[in-house]
């Protein structure tokens, strides 16, 4: 996909569901989140 494709798609969301988030979908992200990189290395991240 071309850049200017993606920024044309692009979706802002504004209506979320009401839908419970299972545990375990909430731990994978979580878990994901852990091997992002920060930015600059300064792990400014608090849960």
């Amino acid at each position: 996909m071309e850049v200017l494709e993606v920024i044309k798609t692009r979706r802002s969301i504004r209506k979320y569901k009401t839908t419970l988030v299972d545990n375990k979908a909430i731990e994978s992200v979580l878990g994901a989140a852990r091997w992002a990189p920060s930015w600059r290395n300064t792990q400014c991240r608090r849960f």
